[in-house]
């Protein structure tokens, strides 16, 4: 009976000490402590913080919560360099401190850029005269709310002037964001038409605007955690074309066009790093309705629907794998050329068809890369500049290989061009530079299927 009984004291001092640690590895989150913010308001980068004071956490948690806190802080682009660490401050408390240093924010940099869709393009003419030049303002983190100003004047061969205005939070629990702007400009040669063999042909008027656009909007975002954001906009949009470019191409449509548009925007963003991931998925849907019938809007009623999906996966410790899937779809209604989608603008197109345009109502894309640390991310210091926001740099290389694969589907009414209506691929090798400031630098080389090679150059991550 005795052993019983003391069997059974066993247990129960078992379990109270198995309780027992169980809360000894709970740990509370006495403060916050934030340096370096010399402009930055500290509730700006507490927002980014994924625990706050008072909030108890199992010890096996606190690295995700370190990792997670960086992560977010680096996204939010005000920062060169981030380091988040724990300081003991007695039995199961702790405080988190956060060093940061922060970027310059106020660029009045002048404008010289090129007028055509990428680099490449411009490269293979080499038309200076398609050149922008003038002054831009940004002011990003204005009034150290990670708020962003633009202002710009542009001049030269596209002649333009925008304003735009970000104010992340506008509300006291930092959910609910707006922006808002205007742009106006006219261009002395337009994109015309897109010819059979998917290049654009440009019309050109020397003695006066050949097409005027302008733009306003207003945009709502909101973002309940740290990771979904929703985004509705609300745009008028007006342009007027000369019958020039009608006479060229009698599918342009309407030359005076005035419509308001909606937008929603939904996103799903958990990267280590967005502009240069390597860990993590992201994924957006995209609904949007040009042309409302409520001004003349030149019988404008479009639909557009568009989704991405990227995912990225470390193999090793200096292999990463990355994969993107990008698709769109408009019904099958001709719409004016101007309001033309398909693969071979912005991010959206195969590597290797750098200069062709695409087009169609329904497109796909899918991307794989394949990179190796050629060079681990490393931390060195400029001599002679003092600021910290310029001498300290960091920067990295990474060589990796790719293949692309792409398809757009014409609209009924056209007829289709010579990479409409079959499977677009292309194999590479790349070398990525990447550095502070969100700079990223690729260089490529690529064989696409219709045997031609390419050495090109791109200023931003592929996928």
């Amino acid at each position: 009976m005795k052993r019983i009984v003391l069997f059974i004291a066993c247990l129960s001092l078992s379990g109270y000490c198995i309780h027992a640690q169980s809360v000894t590895h709970k740990w509370i989150v006495d403060t916050i402590l934030i340096e370096g913010n010399h402009i930055t308001k500290a509730s700006v980068i507490k927002r980014e913080i994924v625990v706050k004071p008072g909030d108890s956490v199992a010890e096996t948690h606190i690295p995700l919560i370190l990792e997670r806190s960086r992560d977010n802080l680096r996204n939010i682009s005000l920062f060169n360099f981030v380091d988040i660490d724990t300081m003991n401050l007695g039995i199961n408390h702790f405080a988190l401190k956060v060093s940061v240093v922060e970027r310059w924010y106020v660029w009045p940099y002048p404008i010289f850029e090129i007028a055509d869709r990428n680099f490449n393009t411009w490269w293979r003419a080499r038309n200076f005269d398609r050149l922008n030049y003038g002054i831009k303002i940004l002011w990003d983190n204005f009034r150290g709310s990670n708020q962003t100003l633009s202002i710009c004047t542009r001049l030269g061969y596209d002649h333009k002037i925008t304003f735009e205005y970000i104010v992340p939070f506008i509300d006291k629990k930092r959910r609910l964001g707006l922006s808002f702007g205007f742009s106006t400009g006219g261009i002395h040669e337009a994109a015309a038409l897109t010819n059979l063999n998917n290049e654009v042909d440009f019309i050109k008027t020397d003695e006066r605007y050949i097409k005027t656009d302008h733009q306003a909007f207003v945009a709502f975002t909101y973002r309940r955690n740290f990771n979904i954001s929703h985004r509705l906009e609300a745009s008028y949009n007006h342009y007027h074309a000369e019958d020039t470019l009608v006479k060229f191409n009698p599918m342009y449509g309407p030359c005076n066009v005035s419509y308001l548009s909606v937008s929603y925007l939904f996103k799903a963003d958990y990267r280590d790093y967005k502009h240069y991931p390597l860990k993590g998925w992201y994924m957006d849907l995209e609904v949007d309705k040009y042309g409302l019938g409520i001004l003349y809007d030149g019988n404008i009623d479009l639909w557009k629907f568009s989704a991405n999906y990227r995912i990225f996966s470390p193999i090793s410790n200096k292999l990463y794998l990355a994969f993107g899937l990008y698709s769109s779809f408009q019904p099958d209604i001709l719409p004016p050329y101007p309001l033309n989608a398909g693969l071979g603008y912005g991010r959206y197109f195969v590597r290797g068809y750098e200069y062709y345009v695409i087009e169609g109502y329904w497109q796909s894309l899918a991307k794989t890369t394949l990179k190796y640390t050629l060079i681990p991310q490393k931390i060195t210091r400029l001599h002679g500049i003092k600021s910290e926001k310029f001498s300290k740099l960091h920067y990295a290389f990474y060589l990796n290989l790719f293949s692309d694969l792409g398809y757009s589907k014409p609209w009924s009414e056209l007829t289709p061009t010579r990479l409409n209506n079959q499977l677009l691929y292309s194999i590479g090798i790349g070398l990525d530079f990447v550095t502070y400031y969100d700079k990223v630098l690729r260089l490529e080389c690529t064989l696409n299927h219709k045997g031609e090679t390419g050495i090109y150059l791109h200023f931003m991550a592929a996928i």
